[in-house]
C-alpha cells in the first residue's frame, strides 16, 4: 500500500510552526494559456494537475517558504515552469494564489497582493478635499469624537468598510487613515499593504490597552504604522517589541460636555459612581485563562497597602517576557481585569461610608459591593450622563490597573460638564498640574472620604482652573492636531 505523501510543517513568519493547506483561488483570468502562480502551496504536482496541460507557467514563491518546503517539495516543481522574483501587475495572465500564502507570511505576500489590486497607485490624485478615512461606525466611543474633531479641522471624514477600501483608493488617495484600537485593519494587514502601496500614512490611536489589541494580529504590518498610546508606559514595551514610531496621546474632552447644565436634581447632595463591572465580551476575551489564587490575593493585599498591582505587574508576576506575538499577554490583562474589580469594589463600599452614593452601573455590582447604595442601570454616554456629572455632589473615579500610567474618560469630561471628580493616584494624573490633582487624589479607599472633602474644601475656584485646563489643553481637536502633525499629512 502506498503511503500517504508527507504533509509540510514549517515555520511562519511569526515563528509557530504551521502546517500549510492546499488550494489556489484563481483572482485574474485572461483569453491567453499564460499563468501567473502566486505561492506553490504544499503540493506544486497537486496544482500542476489543476492547470491545463499545456499552460506557460510562471510562478513567485516567497523565500523563507521554498527554503523550509525541502527537496521533495522543489522537485514536485514542472520543469518548464519559470521562477520569477518580480511581475508585471498589468500583466494580461491568468493569476492564481495560493490560499495559505497570506496567513503564513504575510509580510512577503501583503505587498504582492495589493500591486495586484492595485496596479497604478501612481495615477491615483488625493481627494479635492483634505479627506481622512475611519474604518468603524461614528456611533462607537471615541470615533465620533475624532471624527468631529477632524470636521472642526477642516478634513472630510468617510467612514469605510475594508470590503470598499480597494474602490475606494482607486477612486482618491485620502490624507490619513486613522484607526482606533486596529478597526479596520485585517489581522494578517493586507488592509495596510493597500495603504501603503496608495501611499497613504496609517495612525492607529490605542485608546485601551495597546497588548490586548496586538494578540489579534498575527502580521508585523503593525509595526510600521504611527501608533498613539493614551498610557506612555506602553511606549517602551512597544519599541522593545519592534513598533518604529510610537507616542502618547492620552484622552481628552468633547466639546459637547462644555455645553452641559445640571438637569439631574435627583443627584444633588450625593456621590456618583458610574461605570459597569467588566467590558463587554470580557469572557469571551479572556476565555479558557486561569490566574493564580496566589497572585490574586498578594494582589489584593497591594491594593490594601495604597500599591498598584497593575498589568506591568501582573506581566512580572506570571512570567510573561514576551507580550506579542500570540495572546499569553492576555493573562495579565486578565489579572489586571480582576484585580482592578476588587479595587473598583473597595472603593465603592468607602465611597458609600462618605456620604450618600448612585452607582450607576449593571446589575453584577449587587452581589460584588457590600454597602448601603443607589443602583441606577448604564446610561447613554451621549445621552443623560454629562448632566448627572454636573449634577452630582462629586463624581468618584477608579482607573483600571490595565493602564498602568493610564487615565480615564472621566478626567476630562467630569470637569468639562461642570462637575467635580475625585481620583485614585495614577501616575497618570502626572499629565495635569499636581496644584490641581493634589486636593482631588486619593491613594486608598480608607482616603476616599478625605478626597471628598479635601475637594469640598477647595471650592469652586479648583473646578474652575480644572475646567479651563480640559477647554485649553485637552479636547479632541488638541489630540487630532497632534496625531495630524506627526504624520504630515
Amino acid at each position: 500500500m502506498q503511503s500517504p505523501p508527507r504533509r509540510l510543517r514549517l515555520t511562519d513568519e511569526l515563528g509557530t510552526p504551521k502546517t500549510p493547506g492546499p488550494g489556489h483561488d484563481i483572482v485574474r483570468t485572461s483569453r491567453h494559456n499564460d499563468w501567473l502562480v502566486l505561492g506553490l502551496g504544499p503540493e506544486p504536482a497537486a496544482l500542476a494537475a489543476s492547470l491545463p496541460p499545456d499552460a506557460s507557467v510562471r510562478y513567485l514563491e516567497c523565500p523563507a517558504f521554498a527554503e523550509q518546503a525541502g527537496e521533495d517539495w522543489r522537485a514536485a516543481i514542472p520543469k518548464n515552469w519559470r521562477a520569477v522574483t518580480c511581475f508585471d501587475p498589468h500583466d494580461d495572465s491568468n493569476v492564481a494564489v495560493s490560499q495559505s500564502a497570506l496567513r503564513l507570511f504575510p509580510g512577503f505576500w501583503g505587498p504582492v497582493l495589493a500591486a495586484l489590486t492595485l496596479p497604478q497607485p501612481e495615477l491615483t490624485d488625493r481627494f479635492p478635499d483634505r479627506t481622512v478615512f475611519m474604518p468603524a461606525s461614528q456611533d462607537r466611543l471615541i470615533v465620533r469624537e475624532v471624527a468631529e474633531a477632524l470636521g472642526g479641522l477642516g478634513y472630510q471624514v468617510q467612514n469605510v468598510a475594508w470590503e470598499h477600501l480597494p474602490s475606494l483608493l482607486k477612486e482618491g488617495r485620502p490624507d490619513l487613515y486613522l484607526s482606533v484600537n486596529f478597526s479596520g485593519l485585517d489581522a494578517y494587514g493586507q488592509a495596510f499593504s493597500l495603504l501603503e502601496r496608495a501611499g497613504v500614512p496609517v495612525a492607529v490611536w490605542c485608546v485601551d490597552n495597546p497588548f490586548n489589541a496586538l494578540s489579534g494580529l498575527k502580521s508585523q504590518f503593525w509595526k510600521d504604522v504611527s501608533l498613539f498610546v493614551t498610557d506612555d508606559w506602553f511606549i517602551g514595551p512597544l519599541k522593545s517589541h519592534g513598533a518604529r514610531n510610537v507616542h502618547h496621546l492620552p484622552l481628552a474632552a468633547s466639546p459637547a460636555f462644555f455645553r452641559t447644565e445640571p438637569d439631574a436634581p435627583e443627584l444633588a447632595g450625593k456621590l456618583l459612581f458610574a461605570g459597569r463591572s467588566a467590558f463587554p465580551g470580557r469572557d469571551d476575551f479572556f476565555a479558557g485563562l486561569k490566574l493564580p489564587e496566589a497572585a490574586l490575593a498578594e494582589a489584593a493585599s497591594l491594593f490594601a497597602r495604597g500599591q498598584r498591582p497593575d498589568f506591568a505587574w501582573w506581566c512580572k508576576r506570571t512570567g510573561i517576557e514576551r507580550y506579542w506575538p500570540g495572546k499569553q499577554a492576555r493573562l495579565a490583562a486578565l489579572g489586571a481585569e480582576e484585580t482592578g474589580r476588587m479595587w473598583r469594589t473597595a472603593v465603592i463600599e468607602a465611597a458609600a461610608s462618605a456620604g450618600d452614593l448612585v452607582l450607576c452601573g449593571d446589575d453584577a455590582w449587587r452581589s460584588l459591593v457590600d454597602a448601603n447604595y443607589s443602583l441606577m442601570p448604564p446610561v447613554d454616554y451621549y445621552g443623560p450622563l454629562a448632566g448627572m456629572y454636573a449634577s452630582a455632589r462629586c463624581v468618584v473615579g477608579a482607573t483600571s490597573p490595565l493602564l498602568p500610567r493610564g487615565l480615564t474618560q472621566r478626567h476630562f469630561d467630569v470637569w468639562a460638564a461642570g462637575g467635580r471628580l475625585i481620583s485614585d493616584a495614577t501616575p497618570g494624573l502626572e499629565l495635569f498640574p499636581r496644584e490641581l490633582t493634589a486636593p482631588i487624589t486619593y491613594k486608598t479607599p480608607a482616603h476616599v472620604a478625605g478626597a471628598v472633602a479635601s475637594l469640598e474644601e477647595a471650592g469652586p475656584a479648583l473646578a474652575q482652573a480644572w475646567r479651563e485646563l480640559i477647554l485649553n489643553e485637552h479636547t479632541y481637536s488638541h489630540r487630532i492636531s497632534s496625531i495630524l502633525a506627526r504624520i504630515k499629512t
